[in-house]
């Protein structure tokens, strides 16, 4: 009897491969063997490798997107615990599912179709949200001017890396904390260096 699989469930193991093994090296026949299905599952769900690259994308980054505008908007305080707020739910989003680091860095490497899917439906919005709140800042004398790209790399590659590459993270001394926990610190270093 052919095991029942949830959407969720095999856009979550689809995620963490295309993570792990870039879209080139992700098989659509090994994500379908881990979940003990057959090989025409993603074919009659999705279609294609490249639809269910498209549907893993949507599924873990919608998350992320809509924890990113909630914080923007929920948090009490001035503009600098809202940025704070932002980037801190960031981390703790990518914590959870550090595969969506992993799947920038593939395919950030270079130029091409999923990469502008990434980052014309996810980064850039991201970016418009942390933008307006750092200019506010700035404009009040209370922030340096920061451009998103430099915000994106100290925070995505910078805090984002201690959840994304646990492995490494961990051989550092001093670690006692959790990696959500340096990944808070590493955020606040950010902020102590933007903020006049």
């Amino acid at each position: 009897m052919a095991a029942v699989v949830s959407d969720a469930d095999l856009l979550d193991l689809a995620l963490d491969a295309f993570a792990d093994q870039g879209y080139d090296g992700t098989s659509v026949r090994e994500v379908c063997r881990r979940l003990g299905v057959s090989h025409n599952l993603v074919h009659e769900r999705y279609g294609s490798k490249e639809r269910l690259w498209y549907a893993a994308i949507e599924h873990g980054f919608r998350t992320l997107a809509t924890e990113l505008a909630t914080a923007a908007h929920e948090e009490p305080g001035d503009e600098l615990d809202r940025l704070r707020a932002i980037l801190v739910r960031y981390v703790e989003v990518t914590a959870q599912r550090p595969a969506m680091i992993r799947i920038i860095n593939h395919e950030a490497a270079r130029p091409g179709g999923r990469l502008d899917h990434v980052y014309d439906l996810y980064i850039r919005p991201a970016h418009r949200i942390a933008d307006l709140v750092l200019r506010d800042l700035a404009a009040a004398g209370r922030a340096r001017p920061v451009s998103p790209a430099v915000l994106h790399f100290l925070v995505g590659h910078g805090a984002g890396g201690i959840v994304s590459l646990p492995a490494l993270a961990e051989r550092f001394p001093g670690g006692e904390g959790s990696l959500t926990d340096q990944a808070r610190e590493a955020v606040d270093v950010v902020l102590r260096g933007i903020v006049l």
